[in-house]
């Protein structure tokens, strides 16, 4: 994974999955919300796409398009209602944040601590 920073959209992988979002639909926002429950050792690919999902369902709720790639309104827009899978999208930010392979990698940087504070940003938008 080409990563470049910390916040969500800050990696090849996830401009990838927001891409397959914008042409699939938010079936694919459910499902990528659902694989920590279903996948104990979460892959580092996998884990990026949660977040990005939760970014999605947060922005969605809130309006704030200020973590969004440029120009996400009306994608956002056109997805429709996204407030059912919010609890779903916390629940996945924190297994993702406590025990993944994106969590490992990120514990072998300098930056762990930045990841650590810009996915808990992501869980306050959540609640």
């Amino acid at each position: 994974m080409g990563a470049w920073g910390v916040g969500s959209f800050e990696n090849d992988g996830a401009l990838d999955y927001l891409a397959s979002v914008e042409e699939v639909g938010a079936s694919l926002i459910a499902g990528s919300l659902g694989q920590p429950f279903v996948e104990p050792d979460l892959e580092m690919d996998d884990a990026v796409e949660v977040l990005v999902a939760a970014e999605i369902v947060a922005a969605a709720e809130t309006g704030k398009l200020d973590r969004m790639p440029e120009g996400a309104d009306a994608f956002l827009k056109s997805l429709g209602d996204l407030s059912g899978l919010k609890a779903r999208a916390r629940a996945a930010v924190t297994i993702v944040r406590d025990g993944s392979e994106l969590s490992e990698v990120w514990a072998e940087t300098d930056s762990h601590q930045q990841w650590l504070d810009d996915v808990n940003v992501l869980l306050s938008r959540l609640n």
